[in-house]
């Protein structure tokens, strides 16, 4: 017995000698491919890839076959194997790319869309992402014709739904003298050539353009006589007058730093709202789903579900959904986060209130991930497919300070007040160009 004993160990000690590789988990592939892809050694990221799909390959493609959604952020966990290779293949697809193997790299991306299509991948700044939809961005750069274009077929909205024009803007409009004043912000509402425009306020400023529909929104409200009283002064004359035509409800209640209002106090200021006799949009979340990807600005939480829910209940009238998203430039990521917003609501028209590029883990302008360049290369993508889709009511971008660290190459103005390119790109979208002018540069 001894001696068989000591035979085996012998044997087991000889394969761990000739195969440590054995020892490693996926994980540790996909960590060592995420650096040699940093470090610009592509072959190697090609071979750490290919490795792991020899040994995991299999496992992973039938847990992405038993799936028919992505997994939530809870339930990701337990598909790590999948997680791995839909990440690594990914990898391999950036590295030939850069390597400037056009076909390998589209070869890459369709083998994570056939084979690991549900699998995400852990951004240390606290969410998973998709590399199915990177890879399907990649492949519409790469081969336009090769890929459908996301898209709903829906009717016309009804008039008294359409705003004059999609696309609006966010600025403050405060009193002269005080930072964000309206002495600053309309010139640049009127430099955007926007449709319509709103200040996160309920008051119109007497200098608000003639041509562009100012929308008054209901920021938040902490006693129903104290939001009764900012109703008749603020709302009803806009109204009475014409110039009110909708109403944007409260902002951002699911943050902390913003409205930050439980689900069910909103519930008790609605039926006032309603009493305007005018269209109503929706709270906008920080967090529309209840889930947590980039675009979330890191909310967690069931604040626009719980909300919905119990409005429908109440048979609560909520005429547009609000939306806000600040996420990645992957414009697939956004357009399926809309169309999931939208079909998780009934299917109401959108009106997306804030949105543009951020990276939410940038603490300096260096560190920010996202070049102005992939920024205007997104913009020029989604303006277009937004103006195109009948239940997208509207839209607004919200440009970040230059000096905004999260944000600063999505800001439409320079140090001088000036447009910069995404700013002028964003000028050249109309009613009558839809398209604007992609030669900008």
């Amino acid at each position: 017995m001894k001696t068989i004993q000591l035979s085996t160990i012998y044997i087991f000690l000889g394969m761990l000698s000739v195969q440590p590789a054995f020892s490693q988990e996926a994980w540790q592939l996909t960590g060592k491919a995420w650096s040699a892809l940093g470090n610009n050694n592509f072959d190697e990221v090609e071979r750490l890839a290919n490795e792991a799909v020899r040994r995991w390959g299999e496992n992973a493609r039938k847990r992405n076959n038993g799936l028919s959604k992505l997994p939530s952020t809870k339930e990701a966990k337990g598909y790590a194997t999948l997680n791995e290779l839909a990440t690594i293949v990914w990898l391999k697809g950036e590295a030939l790319l850069k390597k400037g193997d056009r076909e390998g790299a589209l070869a890459a991306y369709y083998t994570v869309l056939a084979d690991f299509n549900y699998g995400q991948t852990w951004d240390t700044k606290g969410w998973y992402w998709s590399p199915a939809a990177s890879c399907r961005d990649r492949i519409a750069e790469l081969s336009p014709k090769s890929i459908k274009e996301l898209s709903l077929e829906t009717a016309p909205l009804p008039a008294k739904l359409q705003l004059p024009g999609k696309k609006g803007i966010c600025f403050t409009l405060r009193k002269k003298g005080e930072k964000g004043s309206w002495v600053d912000n309309i010139p640049r509402i009127n430099a955007t050539r926007s449709y319509w425009n709103y200040s996160w306020g309920s008051s119109r400023v007497d200098a608000q353009p003639e041509n562009i529909e100012f929308i008054p929104m209901t920021w938040g409200a902490w006693g129903k006589d104290g939001f009764a009283k900012t109703l008749q002064r603020d709302v009803v004359p806009q109204i009475q007058s014409g110039k009110a035509k909708r109403l944007l409800g409260f902002n951002e209640p699911d943050k902390k730093e913003q409205a930050n209002m439980p689900y069910t106090e909103a519930l008790k200021y609605w039926p006032m709202l309603e009493q305007l006799g005018i269209p109503l949009c929706s709270p906008a979340c920080a967090n529309p789903l209840s889930d947590v990807d980039d675009s979330t600005q890191g909310v967690r939480g069931t604040w626009m579900r719980d909300f919905m829910r119990e409005a429908d209940k109440r048979n609560y009238r909520m005429d547009y959904i609000g939306v806000h998203w600040y996420g990645g430039t992957s414009p697939r990521s956004f357009k399926e986060r809309m169309i999931e917003v939208y079909e998780a609501y009934g299917r109401r028209p959108l009106l997306i209130s804030e949105f543009a590029v951020a990276d939410w883990g940038a603490k300096s302008i260096e560190q920010n991930s996202h070049s102005k360049e992939s920024v205007l290369k997104f913009m020029k993508d989604v303006l277009p497919w937004m103006e195109k889709q009948n239940w997208i009511a509207g839209y607004a971008w919200f440009s970040f300070g230059i000096n905004e660290a999260v944000g600063t190459s999505s800001t439409l103005f320079d140090r001088d007040g000036n447009l910069t390119t995404l700013g002028r790109f964003y000028q050249s979208v109309t009613k009558e160009n839809p398209e604007g002018n992609q030669d900008i540069r």
